[in-house]
């Protein structure tokens, strides 16, 4: 695993060729239906665990048997191998793991849950990843929450309820359809207090609003990310919760430009989801 930089722009680029044999890896790739490396009864079948809650276990964080950097992890949701809904347990498990790798530059955790959305396994799980470097997305958005004269995700609240576009409010948080959306039927979850990461969030009510909006996603199609924009060196962000179902492709023109098309209104989204 190496790290080396775009010729042009000189932006991270990570090499893990061990990463080939991961299943689906490549696309067209079977995978082995008979047998599931997450499910009770095989943990012989991956890395010996970081952490096991419960005893039989309901969250089992592994190393990651491909990872892309060093110190990748695997959060396995629950013992169900179909995709029980997420919950509270899991969530905890998740942020005490952010906390036990506060010395990363930036750590990534996210869910892939199906083959588009890049699973190389159907049991529910969520990763880790902690990168010795700022990634261009998250270095962009820092960029601009420090730019700002005032924090932009706090205006988004009262902006997007004028508009509609909240599909759902808690206590700690709105869950809406941003305007300005660039996958169909995106989503962020976004916390009403001004935080710059998620370790003191309330765990509870972010667990409810995730696996609802993730069984949601689930009556749009088979595939979908979320993703969690964590800012932990950076006072002025708003960390928040990114989600799309995966039903559109990413083709020549995003690729090409960085720029992407939208075709679904989010007015529409959260409508539909509501």
């Amino acid at each position: 695993m190496t790290t080396r930089a775009h010729l042009l722009t000189g932006e991270p680029i990570l090499f893990a060729p061990d990463r080939a044999a991961r299943p689906h890896a490549f696309v067209g790739a079977e995978q082995d239906a008979q047998r599931c490396p997450f499910c009770p009864g095989h943990e012989a079948d991956t890395p010996p665990p970081l952490v096991v809650v419960g005893d039989p276990w309901r969250v089992r964080v592994v190393p990651n048997k491909y990872p892309p950097v060093e110190g990748a992890e695997v959060i396995i949701e629950s013992p169900r191998h179909d995709g029980a809904t997420f919950d509270e347990e899991a969530m905890r498990v998740i942020v005490d793991r952010y906390r036990a790798h506060d010395d990363a530059a930036f750590t990534s955790i996210f869910k892939n849950h199906g083959p588009e959305a890049g699973a190389s396994r159907e049991h529910a799980h969520s990763q880790l990843v902690p990168v010795p470097f700022v990634p261009p997305r998250v270095a962009r958005e820092i960029e601009a929450f420090e730019k700002a004269s005032e924090c932009p995700m706090c205006r988004v609240l009262d902006t997007h309820r004028r508009e509609n576009l909240i599909i759902r409010e808690t206590n700690s948080f709105a869950w809406l359809a941003p305007s300005a959306s660039w996958m169909a039927y995106q989503q962020w979850i976004v916390p009403k207090q001004h935080a710059n990461t998620f370790v003191d969030a309330n765990v509870s009510e972010l667990a409810e609003l995730l696996g609802t909006a993730s069984s949601k996603m689930l009556t749009l199609g088979r595939s979908y990310n979320w993703m969690f924009l964590n800012f932990p060196r950076a006072p002025k962000a708003h960390w928040y919760v990114d989600l799309f179902p995966r039903l559109t492709t990413i083709a020549g023109f995003e690729l090409s430009t960085g720029t992407f098309v939208e075709i679904m209104d989010p007015a529409a989204t959260a409508r539909r989801l509501k």
